[in-house]
Protein backbone atom coordinates (compact mmCIF):
# COMPACT_ATOMS: atom_id res chain seq x y z
CA UNK A 1 0.00 0.00 0.00
CA UNK A 2 2.66 2.30 0.53
CA UNK A 3 4.00 2.16 -3.40
CA UNK A 4 0.20 2.52 -4.33
CA UNK A 5 0.48 5.88 -2.26
CA UNK A 6 3.57 7.10 -3.40
CA UNK A 7 2.85 5.95 -7.29
CA UNK A 8 -1.09 7.96 -6.92
CA UNK A 9 0.78 11.08 -4.91
CA UNK A 10 3.28 11.02 -7.82
CA UNK A 11 0.62 10.50 -10.95
CA UNK A 12 -1.38 13.40 -9.31
CA UNK A 13 1.75 15.28 -8.89
CA UNK A 14 2.77 15.02 -12.48
CA UNK A 15 -0.30 15.51 -13.28
CA UNK A 16 -0.85 18.92 -11.71
CA UNK A 17 3.09 19.72 -13.26
CA UNK A 18 1.82 18.91 -16.32
CA UNK A 19 -1.47 20.92 -16.36
CA UNK A 20 1.41 23.97 -15.34
CA UNK A 21 3.86 23.46 -17.98
CA UNK A 22 0.86 23.41 -20.30
CA UNK A 23 -0.78 26.45 -19.09
CA UNK A 24 2.36 28.01 -18.81
CA UNK A 25 3.48 27.53 -22.31
CA UNK A 26 0.13 28.41 -23.89
CA UNK A 27 0.08 32.00 -21.86
CA UNK A 28 3.70 32.21 -23.31
CA UNK A 29 3.01 31.48 -27.30
CA UNK A 30 -0.06 33.87 -26.78
CA UNK A 31 2.10 36.51 -25.34
CA UNK A 32 4.80 35.64 -28.22
CA UNK A 33 2.10 35.81 -31.01
CA UNK A 34 0.40 38.77 -29.47
CA UNK A 35 4.23 40.67 -29.26
CA UNK A 36 5.16 39.83 -32.71
CA UNK A 37 2.14 41.18 -33.94
CA UNK A 38 2.74 44.51 -32.55
CA UNK A 39 6.03 44.66 -33.29
CA UNK A 40 5.87 43.94 -37.01
CA UNK A 41 4.48 47.53 -38.00
CA UNK A 42 7.49 48.91 -35.73
CA UNK A 43 10.45 46.53 -37.08
CA UNK A 44 9.00 47.13 -40.44
CA UNK A 45 8.82 51.64 -40.01
CA UNK A 46 12.50 51.13 -38.05
CA UNK A 47 13.56 49.54 -41.55
CA UNK A 48 11.99 51.70 -43.80
CA UNK A 49 13.01 55.02 -41.61
CA UNK A 50 16.72 53.51 -41.49
CA UNK A 51 16.56 53.54 -45.20
CA UNK A 52 14.85 56.41 -45.88
CA UNK A 53 17.49 58.78 -43.47
CA UNK A 54 20.24 57.53 -45.66
CA UNK A 55 19.28 60.64 -48.20
CA UNK A 56 20.28 62.95 -45.20
CA UNK A 57 24.51 62.49 -45.94
CA UNK A 58 23.89 63.17 -49.65
CA UNK A 59 25.43 66.11 -50.53
CA UNK A 60 24.29 68.78 -53.30
CA UNK A 61 25.98 68.32 -56.28
CA UNK A 62 28.28 70.71 -58.18
CA UNK A 63 28.36 69.71 -61.92
CA UNK A 64 26.76 67.43 -64.29
CA UNK A 65 28.80 64.62 -63.23
CA UNK A 66 27.70 65.22 -59.62
CA UNK A 67 24.17 65.21 -60.25
CA UNK A 68 24.50 61.74 -62.38
CA UNK A 69 26.44 60.18 -59.01
CA UNK A 70 23.47 61.23 -56.49
CA UNK A 71 20.87 59.92 -59.33
CA UNK A 72 22.52 56.57 -58.77
CA UNK A 73 22.39 57.22 -54.88
CA UNK A 74 19.14 57.47 -54.85
CA UNK A 75 18.53 54.42 -57.29
CA UNK A 76 20.50 52.64 -54.59
CA UNK A 77 18.27 54.05 -51.87
CA UNK A 78 15.51 53.22 -54.03
CA UNK A 79 16.31 49.86 -54.35
CA UNK A 80 16.87 49.17 -50.75
CA UNK A 81 13.56 50.85 -50.02
CA UNK A 82 12.04 48.42 -51.84
CA UNK A 83 13.54 44.98 -50.89
CA UNK A 84 11.67 46.07 -47.42
CA UNK A 85 8.95 43.64 -46.99
CA UNK A 86 6.16 45.48 -45.82
CA UNK A 87 3.53 43.83 -44.27
CA UNK A 88 1.09 46.40 -42.52
CA UNK A 89 -1.07 48.38 -45.27
CA UNK A 90 -1.05 51.58 -44.55
CA UNK A 91 3.09 51.21 -44.52
CA UNK A 92 2.85 49.46 -47.64
CA UNK A 93 0.95 52.56 -49.23
CA UNK A 94 3.72 54.88 -48.05
CA UNK A 95 6.37 52.46 -49.05
CA UNK A 96 5.10 53.21 -52.14
CA UNK A 97 5.00 56.69 -52.77
CA UNK A 98 8.42 56.91 -50.94
CA UNK A 99 9.62 54.54 -54.25
CA UNK A 100 7.90 57.12 -56.45
CA UNK A 101 9.26 59.95 -55.14
CA UNK A 102 12.70 58.31 -55.17
CA UNK A 103 11.89 57.66 -58.41
CA UNK A 104 11.05 61.39 -59.53
CA UNK A 105 13.97 62.57 -58.06
CA UNK A 106 16.40 60.02 -59.59
CA UNK A 107 14.85 60.95 -63.00
CA UNK A 108 14.81 64.92 -62.52
CA UNK A 109 18.73 64.88 -61.46
CA UNK A 110 19.80 62.65 -64.24
CA UNK A 111 17.60 65.29 -66.77
CA UNK A 112 19.47 68.27 -64.59
CA UNK A 113 23.15 66.72 -65.42
CA UNK A 114 22.23 65.99 -69.18
CA UNK A 115 20.61 69.79 -69.39
CA UNK A 116 23.88 70.56 -67.43
CA UNK A 117 26.40 68.79 -70.57
CA UNK A 118 24.37 70.61 -73.39
CA UNK A 119 24.01 73.93 -71.77
CA UNK A 120 20.07 74.06 -72.41
CA UNK A 121 19.06 76.63 -70.48
CA UNK A 122 15.57 75.76 -70.28
CA UNK A 123 16.50 72.25 -69.99
CA UNK A 124 17.90 73.08 -66.86
CA UNK A 125 14.72 74.90 -65.90
CA UNK A 126 12.50 72.18 -66.59
CA UNK A 127 14.80 69.71 -65.10
CA UNK A 128 15.05 72.32 -62.19
CA UNK A 129 11.81 72.93 -61.54
CA UNK A 130 11.27 68.76 -61.71
CA UNK A 131 13.78 68.26 -59.16
CA UNK A 132 12.18 70.68 -56.61
CA UNK A 133 8.71 69.38 -57.51
CA UNK A 134 9.61 65.61 -56.71
CA UNK A 135 11.88 66.43 -53.38
CA UNK A 136 8.76 68.76 -52.24
CA UNK A 137 7.27 65.56 -51.51
CA UNK A 138 9.71 63.99 -49.60
CA UNK A 139 8.38 66.29 -46.05
CA UNK A 140 4.70 65.14 -46.71
CA UNK A 141 5.99 61.52 -47.15
CA UNK A 142 8.48 61.43 -43.78
CA UNK A 143 5.14 63.21 -41.54
CA UNK A 144 2.98 60.79 -43.11
CA UNK A 145 5.58 57.56 -41.99
CA UNK A 146 6.43 59.29 -38.86
CA UNK A 147 2.92 60.17 -37.56
CA UNK A 148 1.93 56.05 -38.77
CA UNK A 149 4.95 54.75 -37.11
CA UNK A 150 3.83 56.57 -33.65
CA UNK A 151 1.02 54.41 -33.55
Amino acid sequence: TIMQLQNSSFHTSSSRRNRYNVLGMTALSMGLLLYGCGENRVVQCNKLVTVANKTKDLVAPKDAAGFTQLADKIDQIRTETQAIAVKDSELKELQTKLLSMYGDVSSALKAQAKALESKDPNAQTKAKQDLETAAGKESDLVDSINTLCAK
